[in-house]
């Protein structure tokens, strides 16, 4: 038992020592291709070299924490082909150490990571993420539309012309775009005050928006009551259903209140849901790609083609970012329910990397 504590943690120190190198080579590739596209961006825009260098380390955490489950991969991939080459996997399974003695300290050291992420780096990493969002926003982006959701209702804007106009309801019926509650501010382009609206209910009609039972209140002017009242809008269903709040702004900890809030506004929640449980399977399937990391990399060398299965085995890699993409649209759209949408990538690569290990270890 003492040898398979010391092998332990000798995969485990070697998986560390490897997912480290992964993550600084891939840390300082990112950050030299963001920085190039933030400097193609702004073009003959005078933005300052520190503000960029601060976009850029705003933005990296979130960017790594994406592709964190493929950064594990290529880190067991790399000990275990290193294992393989200096023949350590001969001498272990010659002792009677089946593979499954190094797969698991390292897939338990892969899910502490995970665990890791999941739980304290991604609160950090979403923070950041917003606040990058902000500046990109300001000196990148034309578009000024904007929704916020919160316990004080449904924030959305838009620009009418030159000005910025702000609306705050209590809910919104999408199906039949109307407002409960509703308050609109509208400002000038120097941020003064032009004109507050308040109306009890409200429907937005062939580009205009239809206020009922309220009171007008232009800037100098003593308020007036109104029965009805209709004022110029670009809202319709796609737009309002488009404005959503980046999902990198809410981490795993403060998602199900924002779906509590989405679903109290009337807005759809699913998305949101979908992207809370695949937050919660990407901590399992970062453990998981250990299994298939050990699947394509510990053929023996006398065998050959041993390369050839580790290129295999980054296709396969690829293949399955690819196949999660899917199943996040499809839970994302409804075609499936986001709990197994969201654990079907992690339970797919359990099972391909179990049945080549075990064909490896028994065939």
């Amino acid at each position: 038992m003492r040898l398979f504590n010391l092998l332990s943690r000798y995969a485990s120190r070697s998986f560390l020592m490897s997912f480290g190198v992964t993550l600084l080579c891939l840390f300082v590739i990112v950050v030299l291709f963001d920085f190039a596209e933030l400097q193609r961006r702004a073009g003959s825009k005078e933005i300052s070299l520190g503000l960029k260098l601060n976009m850029v380390a705003l933005h990296v955490p979130y960017f790594l924490e994406q592709i964190l489950p493929f950064l594990v991969f290529v880190a067991a991939l790399f000990v275990f082909w290193r294992m393989n080459r200096t023949n350590e996997l001969v001498i272990f399974r010659s002792t009677g150490i089946s593979l499954w003695r190094l797969i698991l300290p390292i897939s338990f050291t892969a899910f502490m990571i995970g665990f890791a992420d999941l739980t304290v780096f991604n609160p950090l990493s979403s923070a950041m993420q917003a606040r990058y969002e902000k500046l990109e926003r300001r000196y990148f982006s034309k578009v000024k539309d904007d929704v916020k959701v919160s316990s004080t209702g449904l924030w959305l804007s838009e620009k009418i012309g030159p000005n910025q106009v702000i609306y705050r309801a209590d809910k919104i019926d999408l199906k039949k775009l109307e407002f409960q509650n509703l308050n609109i501010v509208i400002t000038s382009p120097q941020n003064k005050f032009i004109e507050r609206i308040d109306a009890k209910s409200a429907q937005i009609l062939e580009n205009r928006l239809i206020l009922k039972d309220g009171w007008d209140l232009p800037f100098g002017k003593t308020a007036e009551p109104f029965a009805e009242k209709s004022v110029q809008t670009a809202l319709d269903q796609s737009k309002i259903e488009n404005m959503k709040v980046s999902k990198g702004f809410f981490s795993f900890w403060k998602l199900p209140s924002y779906i509590t809030l989405l679903e109290a506004a009337g807005l759809q929640s699913l998305k949101y849901q979908m992207h809370w449980h695949s937050m919660l399977a990407g901590a399992f399937w970062v453990g998981i790609m250990v299994l298939l990391a050990a699947a394509f990399s510990c053929r023996p060398f006398r065998q050959g083609k041993t390369i050839l299965m580790i290129l295999i085995g980054l296709i396969s890699g690829f293949f399955l970012y690819f196949f999660k993409d899917m199943t996040f649209a499809l839970g994302a759209s409804g075609g499936l329910p986001p709990w197994i949408a969201a654990w079907l990538p992690p339970l797919v690569t359990a099972m391909v990397g179990a049945v080549i290990v075990f064909n490896q270890e028994d065939g």
